[in-house]
C-alpha cells in the first residue's frame, strides 16, 4: 500500500496543481513562507522544503531574499490537430510551438528493431516482426525538452518510402511522404498519465515524482490498416494539449 505524501510533499502538489492549472501566472510571486505557513497549518522549515520541490521540478525559481517566483517560460501550447495539416514545411510539434512564436527543435535517431509484447499489437503485427524505428526528442531552445516522441513503421511503408530511413524525411515529415504515395491517413490517439521511468527523467530533466502524459496514436490508411504507430511522453507542466472537435470544428 502507498504511503501517503509527507506535508511538504502535499503542500507542493498543491501549489503545484495552481501554476499548471495557470491560477498561478508566469513570473508571479507565491505567498510568503510565513503566509504559506499559516495557510496549510505547517511551521516554515515544511514550507521551505515544499519549496524546495517546486525549485527541482523547474516551476519555481527561489530567490534569495526575495522568495519563490513561478517560471517566467509558458507551456507550448500544442494542438492535437497539428499533425492532420503540413503548415510550410512543418507538421505536428513545430507548427505548434512556431505559432507560439517558439524556436523548436528536434533530435531524431533512426534504427530497425523488433516489435516486442507492448508495441506488436500497436501495429497489428506478430511479436518479433523488423519495424523501422524513429526517436525524437523535442522541445524549444534554451529550455528543457518537452517531449520525447517514438515512431515505428511498418517495413511495407519503409520499402515503399525509402526517405523514412532518414533523419531529415523533408517537408512535413513521415505523415505528407505517406499523402504523397497515396495513402490517405486517420488517426486514433489515447492519452494517459504516471510518473515517469529513470530513463525519461534522465532525457526530460525532470524528478522521479514529476508527472508526465503518455499518448499513443496510431494511424490507419484507407485500408483500415496500421500503417504506424508514435508513442509520446510529454512534460505535463511544458505542455498543454488542446483538442478541437465538433459539428463545423
Amino acid at each position: 500500500m502507498p504511503r501517503p505524501p509527507t506535508k511538504a510533499q502535499a503542500i507542493s502538489n498543491a501549489l503545484a496543481a495552481r501554476i499548471v492549472e495557470g491560477e498561478l501566472d508566469p513570473a508571479a510571486w507565491l505567498p510568503s513562507e510565513r503566509e504559506l505557513a499559516r495557510a496549510y497549518e505547517a511551521d516554515r522549515s515544511t514550507v521551505r522544503r515544499a519549496l524546495r520541490l517546486l525549485a527541482d521540478q523547474g516551476l519555481v525559481q527561489l530567490r534569495h531574499g526575495a522568495g519563490a517566483q513561478v517560471r517566467t517560460a509558458p507551456r507550448v501550447r500544442r494542438a492535437a490537430a497539428d499533425i492532420t495539416r503540413q503548415v510550410g514545411e512543418w507538421r505536428g510539434f513545430h507548427v505548434s510551438a512556431r505559432r507560439d512564436g517558439r524556436t523548436p527543435f528536434t533530435r531524431t535517431t533512426v534504427a530497425e528493431v523488433e516489435a516486442d509484447e507492448r508495441l506488436a499489437p500497436r501495429l497489428d503485427v506478430p511479436v518479433g516482426t523488423r519495424v523501422l524505428e524513429r526517436a525524437r526528442v523535442q522541445g524549444v531552445e534554451g529550455e528543457p525538452p518537452v517531449q520525447t516522441a517514438t515512431t515505428w513503421v511498418i517495413l511495407e511503408i519503409v520499402e515503399r518510402i525509402p526517405v523514412l530511413r532518414q533523419v531529415d524525411t523533408g517537408p512535413g515529415g513521415i505523415y505528407s511522404r505517406l499523402e504523397e504515395a497515396g495513402f490517405r491517413v486517420t488517426f486514433e490517439e489515447s492519452v494517459t498519465c504516471r510518473l515517469p521511468r529513470v530513463d525519461e527523467q534522465r532525457t526530460l530533466e525532470i524528478g522521479s515524482d514529476q508527472p508526465v502524459l503518455t499518448l499513443w496514436r496510431r494511424a490507419y490508411d484507407q485500408d483500415d490498416r496500421v500503417v504506424e504507430a508514435t508513442h509520446r511522453v510529454v512534460v505535463g507542466d511544458r505542455h498543454e494539449l488542446v483538442y478541437r472537435y465538433g459539428a463545423g470544428a
